[in-house]
């Protein structure tokens, strides 16, 4: 072989390429941030406003507590008070108490956190549904044949749950649901008539349930009203405000 250059197979080295060059290149293809920063600021804009309204809206409704009571309490609680199956004793005390403490919001003795204090434990106390546990109870009176003296006193208990503070009108609600019917009224259901023998056991065996679970003693408990546990309810909420 002479000594002539000879081609090694590879090509040849690549001219170097400058550093402006690559930049523009990557600037190129990568395409530059695009609209994201927009979106991430508009949606930090919109979060903002959102914040700002849920927060006016809220003090708002704050401030006007005594006005959205009487508004309650004459649109809706009272009349379906009056339309409950509390006793007439019952009933008219109830509503004597009510009547007095919206007369009061209206002249505007109290302030907005009284007014929300009271009315929060309102909603809490099971004041409609007293009505349709005393229509139960007395359809088990008029069928002896079919409960005992036990019946009566789980009835008992639950109201002392009510008595103690402890149950709820959800408690009570979720007693009474199999005997319920829901309907397009003010209250929104109503007592099923007639009553079935299988779905009143059904409420008695809730209520023992409900009893245990609150730890009240098995026994009969008397002399439990909804006037005196709604009138103490009002002073508490006058006095302290929303449990």
């Amino acid at each position: 072989m002479n000594g002539s250059n000879l081609t090694t197979g590879k090509d040849a080295p690549d001219e170097p390429v400058s550093g402006d060059e690559v930049a523009a290149e990557n600037h190129a293809s990568d395409g530059g941030p695009g609209w994201m920063p927009a979106i991430m600021a508009a949606t930090l804009i919109f979060g903002m406003v959102i914040f700002v309204t849920c927060s006016f809206t809220t003090w708002l409704l704050f401030q006007k507590r005594s006005e959205f009571a009487v508004k309650t309490l004459r649109g809706t609680y009272l009349p379906s008070i009056e339309q409950s199956l509390l006793e007439p004793e019952d009933k008219e005390r109830t509503l004597a108490l009510l009547e007095e403490f919206t007369q009061e919001l209206e002249r505007g003795k109290y302030e907005d956190w009284q007014a929300g204090g009271v009315m929060t434990r309102m909603i809490r106390l099971p004041v409609l549904q007293w009505g349709d546990l005393a229509a139960v109870e007395a359809f088990t009176k008029s069928h002896a044949d079919s409960f005992d003296e036990a019946a009566q006193r789980q009835f008992s208990r639950l109201r002392w749950t009510a008595e103690i503070n402890k149950a709820t009108g959800i408690d009570f609600d979720h007693v009474l649901d199999p005997v319920i019917q829901y309907d397009d009224s003010l209250r929104g259901q109503h007592l099923v008539e007639p009553l079935q023998i299988e779905a009143v056991k059904d409420v008695v065996k809730r209520c023992k349930e409900v009893a245990d679970r609150f730890e009240v003693e098995d026994k009969r408990f008397d002399d439990v009203w909804i006037d005196q546990i709604v009138n103490r309810q009002i002073k508490a909420g006058l006095e302290l405000g929303s449990i």
